[in-house]
């Protein structure tokens, strides 16, 4: 007998950095009559990633389920017998949480530059949800045996559908000027460039303007290999109060997707927002230069055994403008802005291999294999 509706469906949102993944297809869930949608975060995150995300769970809906720890979460979770159950990443104990007839989805919690993309590969994994073709076959090069399902990545469904702010509301509401060029400085939390570049990026960028974006466990994590982000923190509110073109974003603004649209160049180091920059046909300004602890200098072949994928990280290069030392940025700058791009070709043909039907309706894909594997199991 097939089960009546609406079909329980519960999304970990785990960290805070996995919401921006799992939000569109949240919005449209919530919607839905056919769905009852619950939303849910780890106990044993930070204490203040915790209450913030619990503070946006909150004004999402009521339909929410937090635990001091993550034994009467789990218990909780299990005893509401979901009928479907998303994660952002799968390294925990996923069969603590659902019953044997749950439907386990994986939306990933980044497109990918590190080999965790396909090392989190939980064997009760029902349904991977995959952004391009080239994914798709890596993972099953990498020995990845899940149901993988091609839908795009949900996370851009808001710059195609026409749900994210035109540029100069975004830039206005920063209280910046939209007739200036903007930079969107994205740093990824280990290993980054922050630290190298200093004050520099401020000073060398006064005549446009600069959002800061730091990676989320930058505000919720004390250090990480050895490294401190307070540091990071500190250098990012000197810069916006010493220059007034600058603005640094704090963790409450969890969603880069926003800054996209507003920025005309990204300038990041090995992180997944290369990839959705590359979405909408911008460039892409590559730090090649990081803050590394000892181990990683004396030993650069342990980088990319713990961080990053060396073939992954080589690839970058045929799509993003090159940035060998911070001195560089002014002409980097001027490249991006008022030179034909070089690699706007190489760049076509990656997000043709790695994103895919950037049409705004990843989110409604999502959907629809959900339903169709729930259907089939009667």
């Amino acid at each position: 007998m097939a089960k009546s509706l609406p079909f329980h469906i519960v999304f970990d949102v785990y960290h805070l950095y996995h919401l921006p993944q799992f939000e569109p297809v949240i919005d449209l869930l919530s919607n839905d009559d056919r769905f009852n949608v619950t939303l849910t975060v780890s106990a044993e995150i930070k204490k203040a990633e915790y209450e913030l995300i619990q503070k946006i769970l909150k004004a999402k809906t009521n339909q929410v389920i937090f635990c001091d720890n993550e034994d009467d979460r789990a218990k909780q979770i299990k005893s509401s017998r979901p009928d479907v159950f998303i994660c952002g990443w799968s390294r925990y104990e996923l069969d603590e949480f659902v019953i044997e007839s749950t439907l386990v989805g994986m939306i990933y919690h980044g497109i990918g530059v590190k080999p965790s993309y396909w090392l989190d590969n939980h064997p009760r994994l029902d349904l991977r949800f995959v952004e391009g073709p080239l994914r798709n076959e890596q993972l099953r090069n990498h020995n990845v045996e899940t149901d993988l399902i091609l839908t795009g990545f949900a996370k851009l469904d808001p710059i195609f559908n026409g749900l994210v702010s035109p540029r100069e509301k975004v830039l206005e509401k920063l209280g910046l000027d939209p007739q200036r060029k903007t930079i969107l400085y994205a740093p990824t939390f280990y290993p980054s460039s922050i630290e190298e570049f200093g004050m520099s990026i401020g000073e060398n960028t006064k005549k446009y303007n600069l959002i800061i974006k730091l990676h989320l466990w930058a505000f919720f994590l004390k250090n990480f290999a050895g490294i401190k982000f307070k540091g990071q923190i500190d250098l990012a509110k000197r810069m916006e109060s010493e220059y007034d073109h600058v603005r640094f974003l704090g963790p409450e603004v969890y969603n880069i997707v926003p800054f996209y649209s507003a920025a005309d160049v990204l300038i990041t180091e090995a992180s997944s927002t290369i990839y959705e920059m590359m979405a909408i046909d911008k460039p892409v300004i590559l730090a090649k230069f990081y803050k590394l602890r000892l181990s990683h200098r004396l030993f650069p072949y342990r980088l990319y055994k713990r961080r990053l994928n060396k073939e992954m990280s080589e690839g970058m290069t045929d799509f993003c403008i090159q940035l060998e030392e911070p001195k560089e940025l002014p002409n980097a700058l001027q490249t991006a802005f008022f030179h034909h791009d070089p690699n706007d070709k190489k760049r076509s043909q990656y997000k043709q291999e790695m994103l895919y039907k950037l049409d705004g309706k990843a989110s409604v894909r999502i959907r629809d294999a959900i339903l169709e594997r729930l259907r089939r199991r009667g």
